[in-house]
């Protein structure tokens, strides 16, 4: 399947073609040249800090809004500054689960716009620990945003993202230069609401994962203890996180397939957490989140059929200053 393409009115300026350039280039040519700006996916940056108090350090948020034709996606990003010198004492960059990284709005808030994704290096939270030491954002054909931070002994943990100019997939790097540091175990954890957020309201809920090889779910009648787990396969390529109850607001995931050492995705009548595990010389992780806000079975659908192309430009995207 080939990915589609958002088509843009043409501002009348734009018809107003000089005559000697009309006459060099084909009328298509002259056309894209002068909208070239237009497919242009655009970010705008906005940010606010809470001053110290109470022995806690500063409190900053950032929002990076990319404008793709008429469509926003949003990435966002909390934490404490904690850290000198705006910090020197004893407090964590990301103090509870709802801080961190997350995606933004609508369906794609069910990525958790809190804190879609972590990253654990030896066991320890490289999120949690410090906040990153640099932020970056790139304009153009897609819109490319990259977080960095320092890890001991001259190691450096980079997340990039790509936001294409239909908005969606939005495509994630994790990077490692673990310097002199020696690497025992790295794990990726993301944290997702598939449906929405109703249960905290006292509403139902189905929540429902599939994959190639397995499915599981948690129905609103669920009388066990233990929630289920659904295992993640080495070949496995793709997610779908679903709510049967609310039949909108579905998540996809599409990983490459042979990286992982293990992988589980972890149920309940609420958050669904998926852990992923790689060996401990892997250095690049990438992977492909969608959102949906149609019914589910056309959202699985959507998800199988962009399976392809979202592997092909996984191996094939460059993310910042390379593959």
């Amino acid at each position: 399947m080939t990915r589609q393409s958002i088509l843009f009115p043409i501002p009348a300026s734009l018809l107003l073609v000089d005559a000697a350039a009309s006459a060099e280039l084909p009328e298509l040519e002259v056309v894209r040249a002068l909208m070239q700006d237009s497919f242009k996916v655009r970010i705008e940056h906005t940010e606010q800090t809470t001053p110290a108090a109470e022995n806690k350090p500063s409190l900053k948020r950032d929002l990076w809004s990319f404008q793709c034709g008429l469509v926003t996606r949003t990435i966002g990003y909390a934490r404490y500054l904690n850290q000198p010198p705006d910090f020197t004492g004893s407090f964590p960059s990301l103090a509870n689960s709802d801080m961190g990284i997350g995606f933004d709005p609508g369906a794609w808030g069910g990525w958790y716009r809190g804190n879609t994704l972590r990253v654990m290096l030896n066991g320890r939270d490289v999120f949690a620990a410090q906040p990153a030491s640099q932020t970056e954002m790139r304009e153009g054909t897609e819109g490319r945003l990259r977080f960095v931070w320092e890890l001991p002994e001259k190691g450096r943990l980079a997340l990039s993202f790509v936001v294409p100019a239909e908005g969606e997939p939005v495509f994630a790097q994790i990077h490692l230069a673990p310097g002199g540091m020696k690497v025992e175990s790295l794990e990726v954890r993301l944290t997702g609401y598939p449906g929405g957020f109703g249960p905290t309201y006292g509403l139902p809920s189905h929540r429902w994962v599939k994959t190639a090889h397995d499915e599981g779910g948690v129905p609103k009648d669920f009388a066990s203890k233990e929630f289920p787990k659904v295992a993640l396969h080495k070949d496995d390529a793709w997610v779908f996180y679903a709510d049967q109850e609310t039949n909108k607001e579905s998540l996809g995931l599409v990983l490459l397939p042979g990286k992982l050492s293990v992988g589980a995705i972890a149920l309940s009548n609420y958050g669904v957490g998926t852990a992923m595990s790689y060996p401990r010389d892997h250095r690049e992780i990438r992977l492909a989140f969608h959102a949906y806000d149609v019914p589910n079975e056309s959202a699985q659908r959507m998800l199988l059929e962009s399976v392809e192309d979202d592997l092909k430009s996984l191996t094939e995207l460059v993310f910042w200053g390379g593959k």
